[in-house]
């Protein structure tokens, strides 16, 4: 029982008072100690319970933003299929034009990451000293 959190909390690990010492400490606990406990308790549940709000207004507005990306994306297909139908030269041509931009964007990233790997070398390359020639290594405590 000495061990217990609950008894830790409420200040009863010592030895067991006399009848009316455990009188006035029950009622000290019943009056400060157990409200305080709730009171804080409930505190931490109410921050809980706003940042779970919070979360859940984020997690909706976002479901909100991607309901409204695919309802474009499936208006776009549509008008995609209806050009290719009406038009097939136009279609074919925008198409083409759409996989050469694509191309080239892939090119591009590819020389970026390329470049940014070279500089990242380079850096670390540069970082080393090697140690200076009057150094000749750690002492041998003589």
């Amino acid at each position: 029982m000495r061990h217990s959190p609950h008894s830790t909390v409420l200040g009863a690990t010592g030895r067991a008072p006399d009848v009316d010492t455990l009188t006035s400490r029950l009622t000290e606990m019943r009056q400060t100690t157990v409200p305080a406990l709730a009171q804080q308790k409930d505190a931490g549940d109410q921050k809980r319970v706003a940042r779970l709000h919070g979360q859940a207004a984020t997690a909706k507005e976002n479901a909100s933003m991607h309901r409204s990306v695919a309802d474009d994306a499936r208006t776009e297909k549509a008008l995609r299929q209806r050009i290719a139908q009406e038009h097939p030269t136009l279609h074919q041509s925008e198409t083409r034009a759409r996989a050469e931009v694509q191309q080239v964007q892939q090119v591009q990233q590819v020389q970026q990451t390329q470049q940014a790997q070279a500089a990242r070398i380079e850096q670390q390359t540069r970082r080393y000293q090697p140690p200076a020639p009057s150094r000749s290594g750690p002492s041998r405590g003589r």
